[in-house]
């Protein structure tokens, strides 16, 4: 595993662990499970399914792995390229009523995160301005990728 990816797995179990500090619902949280990156369970039966993939250019390869009526999550970097692999994509994401994907930079002076639910957002959204919204999203978060990440982790 390479040091970005490590990271980025150490980012979202502590993401995950922190919103969970009140209401204290994890039951448990396994890395490297199933061929996944993280595995949360919560203590009404729920498993969420963590893929973390700093670029996603290949979302064809990505919804091979997941099922239709699962929750998961995939964990990518704030950048133009990502952003474009969405819009691209997006016809086949919102099949996936499950799925959510979190744009983050945990160095942003800004947000740090932004996250879109693609089968929820396509039923509460109107299509002619998907791309307006989501660039606004996109842009709450500073953009940062592989190679800035790995420089910033030293």
């Amino acid at each position: 595993m390479d040091k970005v990816h490590s990271y980025l797995l150490d980012w979202t179990t502590n993401s995950v662990k922190n919103r969970d500090l009140l209401a204290k619902k994890i039951t448990g949280i396994e890395k490297g499970k199933d061929g996944f990156d993280l595995v949360v369970r919560y203590n009404d039966g729920k498993e969420v399914f963590f893929i973390i993939k700093p670029l996603i250019s290949d979302i064809d390869g990505l919804l091979e792995k997941i099922g239709k009526d699962a929750h998961f999550t995939i964990i990518t970097l704030n950048n133009k390229s990502n952003l474009d692999a969405l819009v691209k994509s997006w016809k086949k994401l919102m099949g996936y009523r499950l799925l959510g994907i979190h744009f983050i930079n945990p160095f942003s002076k800004l947000d740090k995160k932004w996250v879109i639910f693609p089968y929820t957002h396509h039923r509460v959204c109107d299509e002619s301005s998907l791309g307006l919204g989501l660039k606004s999203m996109f842009e709450m978060v500073e953009q940062i990728n592989e190679e800035e990440l790995k420089a910033r982790l030293g």
